[in-house]
C-alpha cells in the first residue's frame, strides 16, 4: 500500500516538475526573443520565472526525498558509518526529516502571514498565499515522501547510491 502511494506521489511530481520545467523554458525563450528582436518583452516575465522556479525547486525536492538523491558531502562519513552504520541512517535522515518540517513550518507562517496582509508579487499582483502555500503543500509532500521511501524503501531500488558505488 505504502509503496503504491509512494510510486503515484514521484509520478505525480515527476510529470508536474516537467511541466513547470517546460513553461519556463518556453517563457524565457519567448521572453528573449520578444525583447530582443521584436523589442517587446513579455510583461512579468521575470516574476512568473521566479514563481515558477520555486514550484521546480520544490517538486524536485520531493523527487529527491523519496529516491534519497542528495548531495552527499563526505567529510565524515566513512567514519560514522563505520562506527555506528545504524545510527548513520536514523541519524543523517532524521535530521533531513527534521529539517524538511522546519521548512514546512516557515512557509506556511509565510503563507498565513501573506493571506492575513493580502500580499501581492510587485509587477503582476498575484497573492503571495497562493505562491507561498503552494510550496508550502510541496514541502510538505516532500517531508511524507521521504517517511514514506524510509519505510517501503527508495524510490529507485534499482539504482545504487552513488556513495556505495
Amino acid at each position: 500500500m505504502a509503496s503504491s502511494v509512494l510510486k503515484r506521489i514521484v509520478q505525480i511530481l515527476e510529470i508536474l516538475c516537467s511541466i513547470v520545467l517546460m513553461a519556463m523554458m518556453l517563457l524565457t525563450f519567448i521572453d528573449v526573443v520578444g525583447r530582443y528582436i521584436l523589442g517587446a518583452p513579455v510583461f512579468g516575465a521575470s516574476e512568473m520565472i521566479s514563481t515558477m522556479l520555486a514550484l521546480t525547486i520544490f517538486l524536485g525536492l520531493g523527487l529527491a526525498n523519496a529516491r534519497d538523491r542528495h548531495i552527499v558531502v563526505e567529510l565524515f562519513d566513512q567514519q560514522v558509518r563505520t562506527l555506528a552504520p545504524r545510527a548513520y541512517d536514523v541519524i543523517v535522515q532524521g535530521f533531513s526529516i527534521f529539517a524538511m518540517c522546519l521548512i514546512v513550518y516557515v512557509l506556511a507562517q509565510q503563507a498565513l502571514e501573506a493571506a492575513h496582509t493580502g500580499s501581492t508579487t510587485i509587477v503582476l499582483e498575484w497573492p503571495l498565499v497562493w505562491i507561498t502555500g503552494t510550496t508550502a503543500v510541496l514541502a510538505a509532500l516532500s517531508v511524507v515522501s521521504q517517511v514514506l521511501g524510509l519505510i517501503v524503501g527508495r524510490a529507485d531500488k534499482e539504482e545504487p547510491h552513488m556513495e556505495d558505488v
